[in-house]
């Protein structure tokens, strides 16, 4: 995801002007997040990355296999996980650097992850 690693490359770059705050209770900050969803499992270790890698493939997998209606939303999940992985590979942690009230701090791949996992949960639960 082009958008994502742009986005971290800018942020790690201008980290020494960081946190910036754009609106009330919306900021730019760097977080290394060591684990996943909202930081939880931060202690995994080299774990972490081949269960991620491995949830990922099959993802991938599922991605190349299904039926049209679902390849919008598995191409954002696996385009958002593919970011986040290239970010653990290379430093050990996932740049997140969107703050907003009451919420983790993220990036555009955790976006692009959760949005395809809505639209996934939409079209399975409808009928075309």
């Amino acid at each position: 995801m082009a958008a994502d690693q742009a986005s971290k490359w800018v942020v790690r770059d201008e980290a020494h002007s960081l946190p910036r705050t754009l609106i009330d209770g919306v900021a730019i900050e760097l977080v290394h997040n060591r684990g996943i969803s909202f930081g939880n499992f931060a202690g995994g270790g080299a774990v972490l990355p081949v269960a991620i890698g491995a949830v990922t493939a099959v993802m991938l997998a599922l991605l190349v296999l299904t039926r049209a209606r679902y390849t919008a939303a598995l191409a954002l999940i696996v385009g958002g996980s593919v970011s986040n992985l290239a970010d653990r590979v290379r430093w050990g942690y996932v740049v997140d650097f969107v703050t907003l009230p009451h919420w983790p701090t993220f990036n555009l791949a955790d976006a692009a992850i959760a949005t395809g996992a809505v639209l996934l949960a939409v079209r399975v639960l409808t009928t075309d």
